[in-house]
């Protein structure tokens, strides 16, 4: 969000449900879901599931975000053997245990982990989405456990009962997804507001020592014009205290 906005929703003092749908939107969330999906695939690139949302909800497909064109949509199997490229790639120039990247875009943003040498998670997010390191262990001990209990399935993932069962992980997978959003989105928004409320506490308690401050060395500045610097510095404070507050709510 940028300093301007920030200003204006001071200004004019949302209500609150109002506020947090702003901030809502202001993040893209109605467009994009906090976390578009999750690719699972074998470290060769071949896409073995996934959990994402279906093209008859209100988001997209994984693919769906992935071109402007939905004539011309991106096979899932390319996504996932481009990335597996970065791991041959650190194995043949001397990166050694390399088990995790992060692509950032101005839309989307990709985390990539690498498991058990066999496998790898492509998680596909908003770009906006800060996932809690505790949401991040949740999401990898999920694969971990599936791989220890399902991993025979896994490798062996074209024959017929390794689909049945990967159909119905997958199946489950998706609705796991859609509960991961929910609990996001839900502690967006509460997490919103607890720093709007800090925040707001904090500026009206420093104002009048800002005021005071200007007009005790700006004495022949008239009060209009102090009422403006002393605006502008708030608004200043203000943003960079939402700026490192955004930092502390993101554990």
């Amino acid at each position: 969000m940028t300093g301007e906005n920030i200003n204006y929703i001071n200004d004019i003092r949302y209500p609150k449900k109002a506020l947090v749908q702003y901030i809502y939107n202001d993040n893209n969330f109605n467009k994009i879901p906090p976390i578009v999906g999750i690719l699972f695939a074998d470290l060769f690139g071949n896409a073995i599931m996934t959990y994402e949302y279906d093209e008859h909800s209100n988001y997209g497909t994984i693919r769906s975000y992935l071109s402007d064109d939905k004539n011309s949509l991106l096979e899932i199997d390319l996504v996932s053997m481009y990335f597996s490229s970065f791991k041959i790639f650190a194995k043949n120039n001397n990166i050694k245990d390399l088990s995790y990247l992060e692509i950032h875009g101005s839309n989307l943003k990709i985390q990539i982990s690498f498991l058990f040498e066999k496998f790898m998670i492509i998680i596909f997010l908003n770009s906006n989405t800060i996932l809690s390191l505790k949401t991040q262990k949740k999401i990898l001990n999920h694969f971990k456990d599936i791989i220890e209990e399902y991993g025979f399935f896994l490798e062996d993932f074209n024959k017929e009962n390794s689909r049945n069962i990967i159909r119905e992980l997958k199946k489950r997978g998706c609705d796991w997804v859609k509960k991961l959003n929910k609990t996001y989105i839900q502690d967006f928004k509460l997490g919103y507001l607890k720093k709007s409320e800090y925040i707001n506490s904090f500026i009206s308690r420093i104002n009048p020592i800002i005021q005071k401050e200007l007009k005790e060395y700006l004495e022949i500045i008239p009060d209009d014009i102090l009422n403006d610097i002393s605006r502008e510095i708030r608004y200043k404070i203000h943003n960079e205290v939402f700026e490192l507050a955004s930092e502390l709510f993101k554990k």
